[in-house]
């Protein structure tokens, strides 16, 4: 017994049928299936010996020990019955389980004529029944003409009306067995793009004949199907309880101890006003499961078409996979196809008759060589590509220049530590400073002061209330109302002399978001430091706004 069989034959023990049909789902189903039907089709039972003979005969060739582990894994699923008559034995292979004579168990013979009558008798569904969808449309539309216009009453219902819901739904259940099938063989054949030539057309039959006729009346039915059902909405509990009545189990039923058929629920009409719903039904769907199939046609006969061609690119290379695949001249072959040949060397033919009809490869004419040719030329893997670009001097510029830029950088930073508050800077310097005031102004206040930093300077704001800070340059200033900017290191304390110039103002909370800064034109040549540069004046004012 293989471990499989042993793991399987020590599973939880069921009381009902559940385990015989375990065999149907089996890696090696076949041979249990060959097995079962032999013993299920004898008149007696038989011994291993006898089930490998009959399967031999049937064309199925297994060994004797093959066909004694198939019979007890059989016989831990319950599917056959072993028998041994220990009263008449003489000898003591006699009662070894070789010689046991095997039959198909009660529950064997279910399962096995279950499977050989409905599951494998079950071919793939293609014609939907558009007969049983004309049944339906016609029992519909009847009951909406004869109940439409009165008013539901529970048990006012003749046994045609009761023959018509059977019929309803009898008919809905082939017709939607049927679109389930061919929905599937669809979408089978749809989400592959390498079919073959038979698999193709049979993908291209099923849309034109399910998009020519199949499709319409499906349409249409649906539709009136849908107005029908509409119709009969308030006589869905009315229909449902008549299907109910008729049935001879309705005591059962009504007791909870057996399920109505299918029309004997208000669900079930729901259900079925929902199935031919215009737009979302099943319908709706399988016709745009239609359309959704046809760029996979499409894709598979343009492939198909273009490997057709014996000068196409797929059929060459398919040929010569093949003609590598020969075991005497494949490894040639291929050398002989992908090697570095000189007559496949590139080369022009030049308009000269006394030239020869193949010119060596430096004696022939010059021929010109368009430039993306000889470029795609010399970096292709036939030759050396080209020496990467000798741009030392190139660095050494940038190298420069960023050096240049930070050492003009530092000379600005430390003109503005050395500077007192409103003391005039230069350009640069004066630029360093509005960055760190900016990155300042737009921190948080931590009690009177706020702290930025932006490029190796940090800047303070202290907030006084009444006093206006200053930033000067040659061409322009900032005025910081109510608050006097001190400029210092990151992570230090502004210097002695910056201090000592705000000594005499009061610092308070600062209760605001951002500080708000003033952009001014200079005060002008003759005033390079004027003495109002801690006051606002509100009539030079240039631009204002929130950092």
């Amino acid at each position: 017994m293989t471990q499989e069989e042993q793991d399987f034959a020590g599973a939880e023990v069921v009381s009902d049928a559940r385990r015989v049909v375990g065999y149907l789902v089996r890696p090696e189903s076949d041979e249990y299936i060959a097995i079962m039907d032999v013993l299920e089709g004898s008149v007696t039972d038989l011994t291993a010996a006898e089930v490998t003979a009959a399967l031999s005969a049937a064309g199925v060739r297994l060994d004797t020990r093959v066909v004694e582990t198939r019979l007890n894994a059989l016989h831990a699923l319950g599917a056959v019955s072993p028998r041994s008559d220990h009263s008449n034995a003489r000898r003591y292979v006699e009662i070894l389980a070789r010689n046991w004579r095997y039959t198909a168990s009660p529950a064997g013979r279910h399962v096995q004529r279950f499977y050989r009558q409905v599951l494998a008798g079950t071919a793939t569904v293609r014609e939907i029944p558009i007969a049983s969808l004309n049944r339906i449309v016609t029992h519909l539309e009847s009951l909406a003409a004869s109940l439409g216009e009165r008013e539901p009453v529970i048990g006012g219902l003749d046994r045609a009306c009761v023959d018509a819901v059977g019929a309803v739904f009898t008919s809905h259940d082939d017709l939607d067995a049927a679109l389930v099938g061919a929905e599937d063989a669809l979408m089978a054949l749809a989400d592959r793009f390498d079919l073959d030539e038979e698999r193709t057309g049979d993908l291209k039959g099923l849309l034109v004949d399910y998009a020519t006729r199949v499709a319409a009346e499906l349409d249409s039915g649906s539709a009136r199907a849908a107005a029908a059902l509409t119709v009969l909405v308030r006589w869905f509990g009315p229909l449902s309880q008549a299907s109910v009545d008729a049935s001879q189990a309705r005591d059962l039923i009504a007791a909870g101890a057996l399920t109505a058929s299918r029309g004997g629920r208000t669900e079930d009409w729901e259900g079925l006003r929902a199935w031919f719903d215009v737009r979302t039904g099943r319908a709706a769907r399988f016709s745009l499961r239609l359309v959704r199939t046809l760029p996979s046609m499409h894709a598979n006969l343009r492939r198909l078409h273009s490997s057709a061609g014996t000068a196409s690119s797929r059929t060459r290379a398919l040929s010569l996979a093949r003609a590598v695949l020969t075991p005497e001249v494949g490894v040639q072959i291929f050398q002989a196809a992908v090697g570095d040949h000189a007559w496949r060397k590139l080369y022009g033919q030049a308009d000269e008759d006394e030239a020869g009809r193949n010119p060596s490869w430096r004696g022939g004419p010059q021929v010109p060589v368009p430039t993306l040719l000889r470029t795609t030329g010399r970096s292709g893997p036939r030759g050396r590509g080209g020496a990467p670009r000798d741009d030392t001097a190139v660095r050494a510029r940038v190298a420069a220049a960023r050096a240049q830029r930070q050492a003009e950088h530092s000379a600005a930073v430390a003109a503005v530590l050395a500077a007192v508050p409103g003391q005039l800077l230069d350009e640069a310097a004066a630029r360093v400073a509005l960055a760190a005031l900016m990155a300042a102004a737009r921190a948080g206040a931590t009690g009177p002061s706020r702290t930025g930093t932006s490029g190796g300077l940090a800047c303070t704001l202290v907030h006084t209330g009444t006093t206006a800070g200053t930033i000067q340059a040659p061409t322009w200033r900032v005025l910081v109302p109510d608050r006097i900017p001190l400029f210092h290191q990151p992570g230090r304390r502004p210097s002695r002399t910056a201090m000592e110039a705000v000594a005499g103002a009061t610092a308070t909370d600062d209760l605001t978001v951002h500080a708000t800064l003033r952009i001014t034109p200079h005060l002008g040549s003759s005033h390079p430091n004027h003495p109002r540069s801690h006051q606002a004046p509100a009539t030079s004012l240039a631009q204002e706004g929130a950092a």
